[in-house]
């Protein structure tokens, strides 16, 4: 077996354990260079409809209007407000933002992948805490 084979399957096989510790029934994951793309068997979806689900909310977003308009985490994984422990946030509350400027970091498959600004602003709020896991389309920060 080739080794970039081996790492496929080892990405593969990690994917799918983040499925089932997750619940989801599919995840779609891209690092600009390799993406994946996984979908749990249609069989097995319909024998575990009759589970409850839990949600921990308590670093999630509020569902108000304004969470609508914010900036949504483009994957799955570990959110960083900072560059490195102990350094200081990328932004703040109240801070001005620019067009493509750094506002945190998502940790994804051993990858940091470096979220921008996607408009000029203010940030009025973020919904995240530094090291917390982050879901796919999850609000992160509201600019307005």
């Amino acid at each position: 077996m080739k080794k970039q084979d081996k790492k496929i399957i080892d990405d593969v096989d990690f994917l799918s354990q983040l499925m089932e510790r997750n619940n989801l029934n599919e995840l779609e994951i891209s690092d600009g260079k390799v993406s994946y793309k996984l979908k749990k068997n249609q069989n097995e979806i319909k024998k575990n409809t009759n589970f409850k689900k839990v949600v921990d909310t308590s670093h999630k977003a509020p569902s108000d209007q304004k969470s609508e308009t914010s900036l949504k985490s483009p994957l799955v994984g570990t959110a960083y407000l900072s560059p490195e422990p102990g350094a200081k946030q990328f932004i703040e509350i109240g801070q001005h933002v620019k067009i493509g400027q750094v506002l945190l970091i998502i940790e994804a498959m051993k990858t940091m992948n470096e979220i921008v600004a996607d408009k000029n602003g203010t940030v009025k709020k973020i919904y995240v805490k530094n090291e917390t896991p982050v879901e796919f389309g999850e609000p992160l920060i509201l600019i307005e």
